[in-house]
């Protein structure tokens, strides 16, 4: 029981996750983005801060990373 459980929440997470990811490219590139212009957000950093879809996305990065070792671990035990 446990292990669907743990598979159901890495599920979750992860479509969450997916989901987060995809909105933040959304947000900082346009069309220039599909051809690689948007990455240079990543080198210098637009802000300096993260806005509050970053931090929701550093979360559920971080829950996801917890998650798989925890799922990794019920199916092995």
């Amino acid at each position: 029981m446990l292990k669907i459980i743990g598979m159901i929440l890495q599920l979750g997470i992860s479509v969450g996750l997916i989901i987060a990811v995809l909105m933040q490219m959304t947000q900082k590139s346009q069309l220039g983005g599909a051809f690689g212009s948007g990455a240079s957000y990543t080198v210098f950093g637009a802000s300096k801060k993260l806005d509050t879809l970053g931090k929701i996305t550093l979360a559920l990065a971080i829950a996801f990373m917890i998650s798989s070792i925890f799922t990794a671990y019920l199916i092995v035990a």
